[in-house]
């Protein structure tokens, strides 16, 4: 029992996402219009939209890629922050603000549901996190990211992943999710960075 209980605490905040996320999925035709990031309607007042339109997807397969996708990011990178209910605060910020910036400067993009936004600025601190404990993988995870959104804004999302998910990827969310993930990571706290306190590496460059 006691093991169970630390299991939980560990994966905390990966287990709110997935099963707050699933009830959103499995509601989403009632649930979608209220939640969804919709540019009208954060103009007139709704701005929970920010954060409940991360939690809403299209279909189960929209669905299910991020939750594999978070899963997997989840398992190798949390470890970079302590405690782990930093992720939560992290999650916090990074949701509003990426969708902040769509709203500014993607005004066309009139509604958008899902996390992909938030993976990619996930992925963004991940690596700046370890640029700043001096961690090679840290640039080819940028470098790999950086080029995989350059080919986005270029030629676009594949178009078998837009039949799957039935709707338009928003590649610019997941620009504006790296850009925000990236300047989270360069601003995080260094009593939050498990790479600061030698854990799991040298000290961390920013201080």
């Amino acid at each position: 029992m006691k093991s169970t209980l630390l299991l939980l605490k560990e994966h905390a905040v990966l287990l709110i996402l997935v099963v707050t996320s699933g009830f959103c999925m499995w509601y989403g035709d009632t649930l979608r219009p209220a939640l969804r990031y919709d540019v009208d309607a954060i103009a007139a007042g709704e701005i929970w939209r920010l954060w409940t339109a991360n939690l809403m997807h299209t279909n189960a397969a929209h669905w299910g890629l991020n939750m594999a996708g978070l899963a997997v990011i989840w398992t190798v990178f949390r470890g970079q922050m302590m405690p782990r209910w930093s992720w939560g605060i992290f999650w916090l910020v990074l949701a509003p603000a990426h969708l902040l910036l769509l709203y500014w400067f993607a005004p066309s993009l009139r509604w958008y549901v899902g996390m992909s936004g938030l993976l990619h600025g996930w992925l963004a601190a991940a690596a700046i996190l370890d640029i700043r404990a001096r961690y090679w993988v840290g640039y080819l995870l940028l470098g790999g990211l950086a080029a995989k959104l350059g080919w986005e804004q270029l030629y676009g999302a594949p178009e078998q992943v837009s039949a799957l998910i039935q709707a338009q990827v928003a590649t610019q969310a997941h620009l504006a999710g790296a850009f925000v993930g990236a300047a989270v990571g360069l601003l995080w706290p260094s009593f939050c960075c498990s790479h600061c306190h030698g854990q799991h590496g040298p000290d961390c460059v920013a201080r």
